[in-house]
């Protein structure tokens, strides 16, 4: 079987990291990475001995898949061009900047019987997966991302960077549409919100709280999904889980504090954790979650499946993401600044 043949489009932090793991892919042959940027090839050619070109119209007859690790607003433009040349796409998340962008992508994508798969590569991490047994019919998800400022990604808000990743897996737990979006952010470097708060309620009544800034001093990448039968807790940094489930006689109904002498209390805050509330470890595999993105990619191209993310997925996170985002802007447009006082006349008045 002839190889599958890819290539990187964006030589970016992700671009890089994307052309370091496909190499690794066996029955993949990284044709090579593009940028228009002679700093960034020369970068990638050295670190990794493979072919660089500044503009991807050289690659669009030599390859059958690429991987678009640019800036936003070019992945619409360039997923376009490629899936209108019979390439199947990986784009980075968000997937594009508009919903209605997307919708182009995904009819494109749909007519031409190709792959459009999306970078929610959370979907993939180890912790997310293991504790799926325990996240289904959540009443209430709480997810915090928070990073130091990292001059990447200044394109778009904090929403589509850092958020999204949050968004999206809050949707793909909750089989219901989001029926009230409000929001709060904020602005520090600009133009774009660097920190925001997101308030969801979806159709079946469960809430998302999500936190996201980028100017943060505590990096932070946690998530609680809370449900009648589990309490999960999820680090995606460290890559731990940790699960409390009720007990029999918690879970129906049976124990009432209220009625119980003091050395049963005693005895139960003691072992809430062990008995009534028994909290577990989760063991997570240790395993690339960006590996496995792409090893999927391949591996929906040449089996014909459809991918854990699909174009149609990150199309509805885009289509709340982009209400977060109004959200924001409409208490931000009713902001009144007080006038700027003219200094002048009142130093004529106090002379």
């Amino acid at each position: 079987m002839k190889p599958l043949r890819i290539a990187v489009i964006g030589a970016g932090h992700l671009g890089r990291i994307h052309t370091k793991l496909v190499k690794s892919i066996a029955g993949v042959e990284l044709i090579g990475v593009v940028d228009p940027l002679a700093e960034a090839r020369q970068r990638v050619e050295a670190e990794f001995g493979v072919a660089v070109f500044e503009n991807y119209h050289a690659l669009l007859d030599r390859i059958d898949a690429a991987i678009i690790a640019t800036t936003t607003p070019q992945h619409h433009p360039v997923g376009r061009e490629m899936l209108r040349r019979g390439i199947h796409v990986l784009v980075e998340k968000p997937v594009t900047s508009t919903v209605a962008e997307a919708d182009e992508l995904i009819s494109l994508a749909r007519a031409l019987d190709l792959v459009l798969q999306v970078g929610h590569v959370e979907r993939f991490n180890p912790a997310w997966s293991a504790v799926s047994g325990f996240t289904r019919r959540p009443r209430h998800i709480a997810a915090v991302r928070s990073s130091a400022y990292t001059c990447r990604s200044t394109d778009v808000s904090v929403v589509l960077d850092l958020m999204i990743h949050d968004l999206d897996l809050a949707m793909s737990l909750v089989p219901s549409p989001v029926v009230e979006v409000d929001a709060v952010g904020f602005t520090v470097f600009g133009p774009h919100c660097d920190a925001a708060h997101a308030h969801l309620r979806f159709a079946n009544d469960c809430i998302a709280t999500l936190d996201a800034s980028r100017t943060s001093f505590q990096p932070q990448r946690t998530m609680q999904v809370v449900s009648d039968r589990a309490h999960v807790a999820i680090d995606f940094t460290t890559s731990v889980a940790k699960v409390a489930q009720p007990s029999d006689e918690v879970r129906q109904g049976r124990l009432d504090v209220r009625q119980m002498s003091a050395a049963e209390q005693d005895h139960l805050r003691k072992n809430l954790f062990q008995n009534y509330l028994p909290l577990q470890e989760i063991q997570i595999e240790k395993r690339n979650a960006i590996l496995d993105e792409q090893q999927e990619f391949v591996n929906c191209i040449l089996t014909g499946t459809s991918p854990r993310v699909t174009g149609e997925q990150a199309r509805d996170c885009l289509a709340v993401a982009e209400r977060i985002q109004q959200s924001i802007a409409a208490k931000r447009s009713n902001i009144v600044r007080p006038a700027t006082p003219d200094w002048t006349r009142e130093k004529r008045r106090a002379g």
